[in-house]
């Protein structure tokens, strides 16, 4: 099991991700944690905003279909995508992951 993570400003962005994610069997589940705040640069000066982020909970195998679909849907020009490595998962949730993928 990997986690990817991303982080958008916009609801109806961060619900179409989601969505399209589980629909299409890529995520098991997706974690949106509301009201982050980020700083970052962008064109050369320091932006503030309201985000969401999004823990995305997937296989290995489906890594890059995941990233291709959020910037498919994603509403920022270069968003933030990253993916974390898990160490040890618990298996009993590790196996109604793929499971769920699989299926």
């Amino acid at each position: 099991m990997i986690i990817i993570k991303t982080s958008t400003d916009n609801h109806k962005v961060m619900k179409m991700i989601a969505n399209t994610l589980l629909k299409e069997k890529l995520a098991a589940c997706v974690n949106m944690i509301p009201r982050m705040r980020s700083k970052y640069v962008m064109d050369g000066r320091i932006v503030e905003s309201r985000e969401v982020i999004l823990f995305i909970k997937t296989a290995k195998k489906m890594e890059e279909k995941v990233y291709k679909t959020i910037k498919e849907l994603h509403n920022y020009e270069i968003p933030e995508i990253s993916t974390i490595e898990t160490s040890k998962v618990d298996k009993d949730y590790e196996k109604w992951l793929n499971d769920f993928i699989d299926n």
